[in-house]
């Protein structure tokens, strides 16, 4: 598998197609993230550069390089690990300033909350430049209603929440002119919960499924909850 790297305007400056580990996660409700272990090469560490970008042909995902560590070891030789997120990582950059009030149409709400903290903010330093929204026309999505009040809130946690709450995924993707697009979008339901579509499950038995883990615990667990009022002392 080929890795691009983009630089700050997305453009393919190089191809990484030799690496000794390599993991790329999309997700629905929050971001993606990957980690890539290559030999710590001088030509390495000048190529992959925190703030610079990774896409694969296989996903429509970029990713962010947030984080470089390189390792020293006299018996494997020194390693470099990059790791990030997908763009959509880039709204944990912003809180929502002033207090915003939404009620009605889930999706005009988020696209509200991204005008006045991403697009079009009136702190102009705030603004990202090429963040655009697009909006769905899936019912799914348009039927969605809201009634909430935020104030200082993280921006992607508040909007993880929202899609959460409501079932429904988000993404920032590139387009053909290299715009951020943020996108609400829903998935398709394979669970063995509807009976519209065949259900979908992944086990050993299938051989969908390469490796798994099982962790029961109960150390955390308690039985008993004790509620104090909000009076002083003995009340």
């Amino acid at each position: 598998m080929n890795i691009y790297v983009l630089n700050e305007q997305f453009q393919k400056t190089s191809i990484i197609d030799v690496y000794e580990s390599f993991i790329w996660t999309d997700r629905y409700y929050e971001s993606g993230d990957f980690e890539l272990v290559v030999p710590a090469s001088i030509e390495m560490v000048s190529i992959l550069q925190k703030d610079l970008y990774l896409s694969i042909d296989s996903s429509e995902n970029t990713m962010i390089i947030e984080d470089i560590e390189i390792t020293t070891d006299y018996e494997k030789g020194n390693e470099l690990k990059v790791t990030g997120r997908t763009l959509d990582s880039i709204l944990d950059r912003r809180i929502i300033w002033g207090q915003t009030e939404l009620n009605g149409n889930l999706q005009n709400a988020i696209k509200t909350l991204l005008e006045k903290n991403v697009i079009n903010p009136e702190e102009v330093r705030r603004k990202i430049d090429n963040f655009i929204f697009k909006e769905s026309t899936d019912p799914a999505i348009i039927d969605l209603t809201i009634d909430a009040q935020y104030f200082g809130d993280n921006l992607y946690e508040t909007i993880v929440a929202l899609c959460k709450a409501n079932f429904i995924g988000f993404r920032v993707t590139l387009n053909s002119t290299n715009q951020m697009v943020f996108e609400l979008y829903s998935g398709v339901d394979r669970t063995f919960n509807q009976t519209e579509r065949e259900a979908i499950e992944f086990s050993p038995r299938f051989d969908n499924l390469l490796n798994s883990d099982y962790v029961r615990s109960d150390k955390s667990l308690k039985n008993v909850a004790l509620v104090g009022g909000e009076g002083e002392g003995s009340e």
